[in-house]
């Protein structure tokens, strides 16, 4: 073998802005590829420790893998890698990293090679050959070049191969900013890819601009893997876990003939109401969380996205998802084209309208493989910020987006909403009464803190 003693890097403190709780299970993936082929693999997220890498490197170390994900921290996540010892190779690999391969080689020094899209058999395959051109998905510098190899196919989700939990050393703990609950949580793939055609999203296509087949692993992999798990609520990773409810059904029965007793949160289409049926397993094997895609309050937004339902459609939806307790958090875009400042505050009335528990907004992004970027060639009065991909018009700035984002968010969470939200956590267990005086404390202290930073302020 080529490498012997391997780190994987989780390279980030903070991350994203409020939420840090979910495990890198992409870094896993592949440290669990190659635990049996080397002598050592250990996995570091810096968000969970207090050292910097530097003290988790010694003599014997020749590889570090690093997975970068998001595009976040740039400077911090820079000096991490260009700390790393110069008799080191260092790969680096994650859907930003597949997006930004010569930015990376450019901005980062240190980085020898960049795997392109699935890290698991190159990673293998690295290990084994070293940096070479044999291997199929990998950019590398060479004599001050950078070299490319040909890309990699993309291969279906695995069946009996997932991430080994007992290489992990750290607890991941639901926690929103500085609150951190007891509920530990894992996540999971059950499938990758989406047989969806949104015209807004990219998740269905790789950072190579390839579509990505929709693949599914079988029923009875997926819950042996979940007999593995410790954590109370799992997450799944699966860009959509409701295209097939038919194996969904059989996942359901599963969990319940085994008798295992966790709960659930899932990326799931509208579409689910048209089986209550299985809405019914699924209440009873565990599901609890729903996050769905509406995007718009606008017939005519929803028309122009390739949604497949209306507004009409999805309040007949929702007649059925509201007999059951689900927490529904749905997903909603500020700014899409054409919608006005006020189409876009209908989503406020129209969530409460539905029953939506927990809003997801994000202004509408036109990033690389985008297909929003050729409409947008046609439109004078659009543009897109560079770097973020952030889309804004003439007539609506990005400024006024992110205050309307705002103002949404602050409007729909209500009393009755929040104690919604609180008595479906309470039904799914989730919440008892030591979590509520917690949560209750820690908003207390918040509010002070606020306060106190105000005063200051004005004293000043």
């Amino acid at each position: 073998m080529r490498y012997k003693n391997v780190i994987c890097l989780y390279p980030y403190k903070r991350e994203l802005k409020t939420v840090g709780f979910l495990p890198p299970i992409g870094l896993e993936y592949v440290a669990s590829a190659i635990e049996n082929i080397v002598e050592s693999v250990k996995i570091n997220d810096l968000r969970y420790e207090e050292k910097p890498l530097s003290a988790f490197i010694d003599k014997k170390t020749d590889l570090v893998l690093v997975s970068y994900n998001w595009d976040e921290e740039k400077e911090f996540v820079k000096g991490t890698i260009n700390s790393i010892p110069e008799n080191i190779n260092v790969i680096v690999g994650g859907r930003a990293a597949t997006e930004r391969v010569i930015e990376l080689f450019d901005n980062i020094p240190r980085i020898d090679g960049i795997v392109r899209g699935d890290g698991e058999e190159i990673a293998k395959e690295i290990i084994q050959k070293g940096i070479s051109p044999d291997i199929d998905g990998l950019s590398f510098r060479l004599n001050g070049k950078i070299v490319h190899s040909q890309n990699r196919k993309l291969e279906p989700v695995p069946n009996d191969f997932y991430p080994d939990r007992k290489l992990r050393r750290y607890k991941y703990l639901v926690g929103v900013d500085e609150f951190t609950s007891d509920v530990q949580m894992d996540l999971m793939l059950g499938s990758r890819g989406c047989p969806y055609n949104c015209k807004f999203c990219d998740f269905k296509f790789n950072p190579l601009g390839e579509k990505r087949k929709w693949s599914v692993r079988r029923p009875e992999s997926v819950v042996a893997e979940m007999k593995t798990i410790e954590a109370d609520v799992i997450g799944f990773a699966d860009d959509i876990f409701t295209a097939d409810m038919d194996w969904v059904e059989r996942v359901c029965d599963l969990i319940i003939q085994e008798g295992i007793r966790k709960k659930y949160v899932i990326n799931a289409r509208l579409e689910v109401a048209q089986r209550p049926d299985v809405l019914k397993k699924m209440y009873k094997a565990g599901f609890m969380g729903f996050l769905l895609g509406i995007e718009s309050a606008q017939d005519k937004t929803l028309a122009s996205m390739n949604k497949g339902f209306t507004t009409a459609k999805i309040r007949e939806y929702f007649e059925v998802l509201r007999q059951f307790h689900f927490i529904y958090h749905c997903y909603f875009i500020i700014g899409n084209i054409d919608e006005t400042k006020d189409e876009m505050l209908d989503i406020v009335k129209f969530s409460h309208e539905l029953g939506v528990d927990t809003l997801g907004l994000s202004v509408l992004r036109a990033t690389k493989y985008s297909p929003l970027k050729d409409m947008l060639k046609e439109r004078d009065d659009y543009h897109i910020e560079e770097g973020s991909g952030k889309v804004y018009s003439d007539r609506i700035s990005l400024k006024e987006l992110q205050q309307i984002r705002r103002d949404v968010n602050a409007s729909f969470f209500t009393l009755p909403v929040i104690l919604r939200i609180l008595k479906k956590l309470m039904i799914h267990r989730l919440l008892t009464s030591g979590r509520v005086y917690r949560i209750i404390a820690f908003t207390i202290k918040k509010k002070m803190r606020k306060i106190a930073k105000k005063r200051a302020v004005l004293s000043f």
